[in-house]
């Protein structure tokens, strides 16, 4: 069984059919969807059949139950900790090419503790999948992220992370997170953050460089697909091309597609071609989920 924590967020999308007019109106589309990149991973795992588990922090709001509701349709095994804070929330914006820019309140999610992780979150876990917003947004955050992927090593899990975002790595500190997180099993970098990680531009340099600190590394290039390393190989594993509405949650997905196959195969190539694919059901529709009729 995957084993998950992380935020779990209200997304409200704002996709404007033309221009923002500053102090008056546009015409555009605006849905409501659970979302947060810890979330957003296991709904996919959920989406696949694989068995996933889910731990996290909501408000006692609406917006919690209906978290919890969403999850549990998705096939999510979830734990779910009220704070005396509101549900995240995140506002999201859509350019015509389906790229986001985002505006963040993380509300209960930075408030999860270690004590809030109970031993049966970890009865028959193989496997932890971490993102690095764990890790950003306040010291105690960080610190539980980290005690709990010091807890999943002390109990052999394998152990993935995804470095989320490239200006808050950037904050964070770089030799910091690396410090934090060498050893971690596999990690997921875009080329933005793989770029912040390692000082390099070209893409192979970046996964030889990354593979100093992680034994497996898989950098997402979008439409250009991903590089897998290992060792002192490194693959180039191509994307099929699909119409783009919104990548929101595409790294997740591929995650997830990945995942569930290199539990199975252990193979770099086919698990990268099972997260394109998984990628590619998810930039078809708006939201970072997968649609419940899946």
């Amino acid at each position: 069984m995957f084993g998950v924590f992380g935020d779990i967020i209200l997304d409200i999308t704002v996709h404007a059919h033309g221009p923002l007019q500053l102090g008056s109106d546009v015409v555009g589309k605006i849905s409501y969807q659970g979302g947060g990149s810890g979330a957003n991973f296991a709904t996919w795992l959920g989406s696949i059949g694989s068995r996933v588990r889910f731990l996290g922090a909501v408000g006692q709001d609406l917006a919690g139950k209906v978290s919890r509701l969403e999850l549990e349709q998705h096939g999510v095994d979830t734990f779910l900790v009220e704070k005396p804070q509101p549900t995240g929330t995140i506002l999201l914006f859509l350019d015509e090419r389906g790229e986001r820019t985002m505006v963040t309140s993380r509300g209960a999610n930075l408030l999860l503790q270690t004590e809030d992780f109970p031993p049966e979150f970890f009865r028959g876990l193989s496997h932890l999948h971490v993102t690095a917003y764990s890790l950003f947004g306040c010291e105690g955050l960080a610190e539980t992220t980290s005690e709990i992927m010091g807890i999943a090593k002390e109990r052999s899990l394998f152990v993935s992370l995804d470095p989320s975002s490239y200006a808050l790595l950037e904050e964070f500190g770089v030799e910091r997170f690396l410090t934090l997180t060498s050893g971690t099993d596999l990690v997921f970098p875009n080329l933005d953050e793989g770029r912040t990680l390692t000082g390099e531009s070209a893409p192979e340099e970046i996964v030889k460089s990354l593979l100093r600190f992680y034994p497996l590394v898989v950098l997402t290039m979008g439409a250009d697909g991903c590089l897998c390393g290992q060792g002192e190989e490194v693959v180039h594993v191509p994307a099929p091309y699909v119409s783009v509405l919104d990548t929101t949650g595409a790294g997740d997905a591929f995650a997830a597609g990945f995942l569930a196959e290199f539990a199975q195969s252990g193979s770099l190539v086919s698990s990268a071609k099972a997260g394109h694919k998984l990628a590619g059901c998810c930039v078809q529709h708006y939201g970072g989920r997968p649609t419940l009729d899946r």
